[in-house]
């Protein structure tokens, strides 16, 4: 009888020790989610001044000295209570179950204590039901907790790797299908992401002179099909405007056509280091679609318009009309095609590859780089388990890339990183 009781009592402090852990674990809003899941009883403690900080209080003393103190008990048993061995024999099963206990603690609330918090929901309303008289005395006592736990969830109410466990373990089961996991991923790094790793780049920039007629600039509205052109001056590190197709329209059909400058729209001008979210503000409270990035030594480095941003959260927005040749494709002999243009986030999932701290982000620059050399198509570099051939150039530029395995796929696993 005695045995028995002392199993129940160790059984009674692992789950209190397990959910005191998980309490303490769990941050702010993963306990308040917990809460309000859970309602009744438990979300009025919560939010009664006080009282939750008093109950999770008794649980974490309970949990640390309990054990100790049955121990304890044990020794001053009578042996006329428990046998002459008896009461070693208990003091041993405790001492073995509290370690297994810590064991089942660690691994139980380190791998997913959401799923551990709402098993042990019963046993907790059952905890504090026979703590109520003490939760009563103690919370008077306590510190009010509201205001801290205030400043935790302003300062930082998840971080970004728990956000991407959220992600990950949402995908996992069936909360969020790939497609809307990989858009709140895109959405979380929109902050973090450069506007000159989404540019147009100053050599892919159509623009025109702004001295320019306007049946010239009807001519280049119609050869690039883009809705607005940049104005420049002596050269594209001048550009003084941007011309909207619609103006240029109302501009011709006028009696005494205006001049492109008195068309054209104020530029506005932001630095290659700003972050898109960044962007994204601005230009919305200009009203602008467009903006012209700048580098570090005020010219003209790209440029970036709404619809660059968006295709940076919800992928590339391609036109009815707009034929695109594809920019990855796989060739008979095994081999693959890649536009110059493309980034080398493509490699790293088509190929398992981690460039994270390259100098570079297209395949081009990745190509540049290896050669150290503006290359003649049929120009190759060795990189990375991989060998790039260069097929086409435009004007220096590298157009088009071949890239084959050097060994085969399955003795490629462990990744060759030679660089």
């Amino acid at each position: 009888m005695i045995l028995g009781a002392a199993l129940a009592a160790v059984l009674g402090l692992a789950l209190t020790s397990v959910l005191s852990a998980m309490i303490e674990r769990s941050g702010p809003i993963r306990l308040r989610h917990w809460v309000e899941g859970a309602g009744g009883r438990l979300l009025a403690l919560w939010e009664a001044p006080g009282r939750f900080e008093a109950f999770r209080f008794l649980l974490s003393v309970i949990a640390k000295v309990a054990p100790a103190v049955l121990a304890i008990l044990l020794l001053l048993l009578p042996e006329g209570l428990v046998g002459g061995h008896g009461r070693w024999l208990a003091l041993g099963l405790v001492t073995l179950l509290v370690l297994l206990l810590e064991l089942i603690n660690r691994r139980l609330v380190g791998r997913d204590p959401e799923t551990v918090l709402r098993h042990l929901t019963r046993f907790y309303l059952l905890a504090l039901l026979l703590l109520t008289p003490l939760v009563a005395i103690a919370a008077p006592l306590m510190p009010r907790l509201d205001e801290e736990r205030s400043e935790e969830e302003d300062d930082d109410e998840v971080t970004d790797e728990e956000i991407s466990a959220f992600i990950d373990v949402g995908t996992r089961e069936g909360i969020l299908d790939p497609h809307e996991g990989e858009l709140v991923r895109s959405v979380v790094d929109f902050g973090y992401t450069l506007v000159r790793s989404v540019m147009t780049p100053r050599i892919d920039v159509v623009c025109a002179p702004v001295e320019s007629t306007l049946d010239e600039l009807a001519d280049v509205f119609v050869e690039s099909t883009h809705s607005r052109i940049p104005l420049y001056q002596r050269s594209i590190d001048q550009i003084v405007g941007v011309l909207h197709l619609r103006d240029l329209l109302r501009g011709l059909r006028s009696a005494e056509p205006p001049t492109a400058q008195e068309l054209a729209k104020p530029v506005w001008l932001v630095p290659e280091t700003k972050s898109l979210d960044e962007v994204l503000a601005e230009l919305q409270e200009r009203r602008q679609q467009m903006a012209v990035v700048i580098d570090e030594y005020g010219g003209t480095a790209g440029l970036v318009t709404i619809e660059d941003l968006l295709e940076e959260i919800v992928g590339e927005i391609v036109d009815l009309d707009e034929e695109l040749p594809p920019q990855i494709q796989r060739l008979p002999d095994g081999s693959w095609r890649f536009d110059g243009r493309m980034r080398v986030e493509e490699l790293e999932r088509l190929f398992g590859l981690s460039l994270d701290d390259e100098p570079y982000e297209t395949v081009g620059g990745m190509v540049f780089t290896g050669l150290g050399y503006v290359p003649e198509p049929g120009d190759s570099v060795e990189s990375h388990g991989l060998r790039f051939t260069v097929e086409t150039l435009e004007d220096r530029r590298i157009q088009t890339v071949r890239i084959e395995r050097l060994v085969p796929a399955d003795a490629s696993q462990g990744g060759d990183h030679d660089g």
